[in-house]
């Protein structure tokens, strides 16, 4: 593992890029299909605390009186600085998981993000909150009307991936990306040196007029020109 890289406060890799990376390593399957940002702009790295839904079945809905003692406020009021509570609905749009207010528990206890495969509801009060939502829609009505709270911090299926508690989630524009942690260091160390490499493609192409057939790909001759230029910024830092 890269002695550089600070696992507790990891850099934040593009989720494209998270992607190809970990598909170069073997993982293929870690794109969370079909979920995308509340609010557009939003990107946050952290580890996951999962909360599983099933469908409602009456006599196992908790009564008011054990509502504390859900799964569902077991992992908001267990979750902490750094985490991203990911969320199993079956993909299920029927109802809204969770809405603004638990969000805005969420934020105060230090939460990075949620990501739900399914819906959230108060859409707009979330926005206010501020905390980023990664989710499959929207719904008005509340989860209680036909899902319930199974377990939490349990592997979950989301998005037609797994996620285990602890693992890392990328998330930003493009999407949701889970990172097996025994593989995360190498990512952060790659992605940050593969968004350099196709930064320093980006501007031949544009200022030089390079082809894609020369340098996407880059050649050795572009590679050799990237670790001249490499050089000549490390010099000039």
């Amino acid at each position: 593992m890269p002695e550089d890289i600070d696992l507790k406060n990891p850099p934040m890799v593009p989720s494209p890029t998270a992607t190809h990376l970990l598909l170069k390593l073997g993982i293929r399957n870690t794109f969370l299909e079909g979920i995308k940002p509340l609010v557009s702009g939003a990107a946050v790295v952290g580890r996951a605390r999962t909360l599983r839904y099933l469908p409602m079945r009456e006599d196992l809905a908790p009564n008011p009186d054990e509502l504390s003692r859900s799964a569902q406020r077991r992992a908001i009021e267990s979750i902490g600085p750094g985490e991203i509570l990911v969320v199993d609905a079956g993909g299920y749009l029927g109802a809204g998981t969770l809405g603004d207010i638990l969000c805005e528990r969420m934020k105060y206890r230090g939460a990075l993000a949620v990501v739900v495969d399914g819906a959230v509801r108060d859409s707009a009060q979330i926005r206010e909150v501020g905390l980023p939502v990664w989710s499959k829609g929207v719904h008005g009505a509340a989860s209680s009307r036909s899902m319930w709270p199974a377990d939490y911090n349990v592997p979950i299926r989301c998005g037609g991936c797994t996620v285990m508690p602890g693992d890392y989630i990328v998330a930003d524009q493009d999407g949701v990306v889970v990172i097996p942690p025994v593989h995360a260091a190498q990512i952060a160390e790659d992605g940050s040196e593969s968004e350099r490499l196709e930064n320093f493609i980006r501007m031949k192409i544009r200022d030089e007029g390079y082809s894609t057939t020369r340098a996407y790909p880059p050649n050795d001759e572009v590679l050799a020109e990237y670790e001249s230029w490499k050089k000549g910024e490390a010099t000039r830092g």
